[in-house]
């Protein structure tokens, strides 16, 4: 059966939505939820309007949300009240059920409701719901990872670079606003993808990915090392009833061949639920490089052209356990293993030419490597939860270790050539090797505490402790046998310690349904230790600091529930791993790269402005926001005599950086949604004797839209533009990017199965890189990657109640 949904019964969703998101609260002061599975005989219903209402006033929405596709519906943080239950459908005779929700009856299951099809409204037209991608949230908002259509079989930071306010670099590294944000999985940091502070997000399949949380200017309960904002990536778990199970195998082609499988089979009884996932992401990527240099004080070697060819095996494992346990009525406990295999073989051939000042031939230089990484990670952690007679009274304890062991091999091979390509010497060999071994412990508490009717006090501890052991070594070979470069041969090894504790009080003024002011005030203290030694004593340091991180916030509320939030954080950005490192890259000798293990860590104080507004089919939300960072770290690139150009982070003295966000949702017709962002920032930095080489005024500007088109009641359509400007770096610019990627859907098998086709980067214009400059150097350097992919997908589920977790997910807080 066909539907049509009228322009009334659209703005009746639009309402839904949006009080959904003006009224969302933080999972601290959720009390209850109402769940079930609408039907019209045995045919689950979809697309059917759930909403709930005060029973003392049938004009207050207090929650809503859409069925999915096997009528399945779930509404969460619901205060104890006396309600009526809506259901509404053209083709359907309306339903109410009054029911309610208190203590002893916190979590409803209504089983089947069934609805009666209305003959007389069967003839309309076609015209479908459909669920908004992102939701606001009152810290930030909410993406689901599956309504992306684009990115069906693709990595988490093929998600993010669709994500609203996130742009990805070519390196996959994320930035908010300009700078790294702290990334989290299931709500903790996890060594999953990588011991470092950046996070390696190619290693997460975007398959196992339910949704992802972005929050912009966090409070002082999480961990202070956020600069950039904190984004959370909630990984795919399975709670219904029942046995349930789902799997998708993806299969595509860019350049070269692409292939992905997910699965999911869970158990769950009264008191205790099983649960299996695997996924495996499969590829090769090509990438192309134009490097282009100008040595202004080496007449010999005045042009310097690079061309590169890289091709890349990439090939990521990826499989998780969860038992979780209810002991009793208040009592929980949860137990989690992720267990990854990353690995890649990289294949990669560069050619160098060099001309005199004058334009004639000098040199030409072959090279090429080629490196293996084989990687296996075991992250394991324990959940505790207590809950009181008080609803918003609850105790959590955390416990996780991940056990890293990384290790890299490269052959490179060196040979001159004369201008017709003839070989002038012998080939030259070299081999590098970084083997490390690295362990990443979690531990903490949090405690909330009801104070009156109107407030809430959150207490906590965490302690995160780091280990690295790196061990590098660089081999020449000489006389036929390879020789262990001594002077670049070493082992560094790094100890960190991070022991946190913080308070939060929120409260509100008004009613808790409509609150006039929403409020927060926190203080994070932080000490840390760390430590970084070489055998041979080239390096040794030790950091021993102690930090205060306040936080605020407030809120004000229009009788509409529109508002305007001002929040104020101070936070620190604690050099990487990768950042502290004393090796050095070598894989192209002309452009080497390093760490710098003295660089101290940037502290920021971060405000942010912004303004939520709701009308009938139109939300928007604008931020103003404004920091200020003392020993600003940035990239810095010198050339040396012999034309080798030499990139480290150093630290600058302070940078003020201030900018305006925009995104908008806003519905033109029933059958399509759209969402723009847009994000603009100006960064100043001081100038002084360490900042003459950097431009010191910097302007960044990128923009996304997504179009999302309901087809029918099955099917659904989705185009995203991405544009990112030309953004001023140190000495230089980056070059613009920019791109259209499209996704379809279709349910086939009565719901129980879909079939999703992608195209990313569908007119392959997607491209990275830099135009840089100093006193003696010019230097142009362009990255394609095959970019442009078609891919086919297709997912099943089975188990009556599954929620379709491998191609349609919800937006829960668990």
């Amino acid at each position: 059966m066909k539907v049509n949904l009228t322009y009334t019964n659209l703005r009746l969703v639009l309402t839904i939505l949006l009080s959904n998101a003006a009224c969302f609260i933080s999972w601290a002061q959720s009390t209850g939820t109402i769940s079930g599975t609408v039907k019209s005989g045995t045919i689950a219903v979809e697309f059917v309007n759930v909403y709930l209402t005060l029973e003392s006033d049938s004009s207050q929405i207090v929650s809503g949300e859409i069925t999915d596709s096997l009528g399945n519906f779930t509404l969460n943080n619901l205060p104890f009240a006396s309600y009526t239950l809506n259901f509404q459908m053209v083709g359907y005779v309306k339903k109410q059920l009054p029911l309610s929700l208190s203590s002893a009856r916190s979590l409803i299951d209504m089983g089947e409701i069934q609805m009666q099809e209305d003959d007389q409204l069967l003839s309309g037209v076609e015209v479908t719901a459909m669920r908004e991608m992102i939701q606001k949230t009152e810290e930030g908002f909410v993406v689901s990872a599956s309504d992306n259509l684009t990115q069906i079989g693709g990595t988490a930071a093929d998600l993010l670079r669709n994500m609203p306010g996130v742009l990805v670099g070519s390196d996959g590294g994320i930035t908010l606003r300009g700078k790294s944000p702290l990334t989290l999985i299931n709500g903790r940091v996890s060594g999953i993808t990588g011991v470092d502070r950046s996070a390696q997000l190619d290693r997460i399949p975007a398959s196992s990915i339910d949704r992802i949380e972005i929050i912009n200017n966090p409070s002082a309960k999480y961990d202070a090392d956020a600069e950039g904002g904190v984004i959370n990536i909630i990984l795919k778990k399975n709670e219904d009833e029942g046995t349930n199970g789902a799997l998708a195998v993806g299969a595509g082609v860019g350049d070269r061949y692409r292939l992905n499988f997910s699965t999911l089979l869970n158990h769950k009884t009264d008191k205790w639920n099983f649960g299996l996932a695997y996924d495996n992401w499969y590829t090769t990527r090509t990438r192309s490089v134009k490097g282009d240099r100008i040595n202004y004080e080496l007449a010999d070697d005045y042009y310097l052209t690079q061309r590169r060819f890289d091709e890349r095996l990439i090939f990521y494992q990826n499989a998780k356990v969860t038992v979780d346990h209810q002991i009793n009525e208040k009592n929980s406990l949860s137990m989690e293993a992720l267990f990854a295999f990353p690995g890649e073989d990289n294949s990669e051939t560069l050619t160098n030419n060099s001309q005199t000042s004058e334009g004639n031939f000098s040199g030409r230089n072959l090279r090429h490597s080629n490196e293996i990484r084989r990687s296996r990670a075991l992250d394991f952690s324990l959940r505790y939860s207590k809950r009181f007679d008080d609803p918003e009274k609850s105790l959590l304890f955390t416990l996780s270790n991940t056990f890293g062991n990384d290790r890299e091999n490269t052959d490179i091979s060196s040979q001159n050539l004369s201008e017709q390509d003839d070989p002038q010497s012998d080939i030259f060999l070299q081999r590098t090797h970084l083997y490390q071994k690295t362990n990443l412990f979690n531990l903490g508490g949090d405690y909330i505490q009801p104070l009156g009717s109107k407030g809430l006090l959150e207490t906590g501890y965490k302690g995160i402790i780091r280990y690295l052991n790196a061990d590098y070594e660089r081999a020449n070979q000489e006389n036929g046998e390879f020789v262990i470069d001594s002077l670049n041969t070493n082992i560094f090894i790094f100890n960190e310690q991070i022991h946190a504790v913080y308070a939060q009080y929120s409260g509100f003024i008004g009613s808790e349904q409509q609150a006039r002011w929403k409020y927060n005030v926190g203080l994070r203290a932080e000490q840390v230790w760390n430590t970084g030694e070489t055998p041979d004593g080239s390096t040794d340091f030790r950091n021993d600091y102690f930090n205060l991180f306040p936080s605020a916030s407030i809120s004000f509320f229009t009788p509409k529930q529109n508002s305007l939030k001002l929040s104020y954080g101070r936070r620190i950005n604690r050099p990487g791993l990768g950042q502290l490192s004393p090796f050095t890259d070598i894989t192209d000798s002309l452009n080497q790269r390093s760490g710098n293990p003295y660089l101290k860590p940037e502290l920021i104080h971060s405000m942010d402005l912004t303004y939520d507004y709701n009308i009938s089919r139109l939300s928007l939300s604008l931020s103003s926001f404004y920091r200020i960072r003392n020993n600003a770290i940035f990239p810095f690139t010198t050339l040396d005599e012999n034309g080798v150009a030499f990139t480290q982070p150093m630290n600058f003295g302070n940078a003020r950086t201030y900018g305006a966000e925009l995104i908008a949702t806003y519905s033109p017709f029933p059958f399509w949604n759209l969402n723009f962002s847009f994000s603009a920032f100006e960064q100043l930095i001081e100038e002084n004797e360490s900042t003459v080489e950097l431009l010191v005024q910097q302007t960044s500007w990128y923009s996304k839209l997504i179009n999302n088109f309901s087809l029918s009641p099955t099917s659904k359509l989705q185009l995203i533009a991405n544009y990112t400007s030309p953004t001023a770096i140190p000495q230089g610019e980056s070059v613009a990017v920019y791109f259209i990627d499209l996704g379809f859907q279709q349910n086939i098998w009565k719901g129980k199965g879909r079939l999703g086709l992608t195209v990313t980067d569908i007119f392959d214009t997607q491209e990275y890189g830099f135009i840089t400059s100093d006193d003696n150097f010019d230097f142009s350097r362009v990255f394609k990657l095959d970019t442009r992919a078609v891919m086919l997908t297709l997912g099943y589920t089975f188990g009556g109640s599954f929620r379709e977790k491998l191609m349609e997910n919800r937006f829960r807080n668990d």
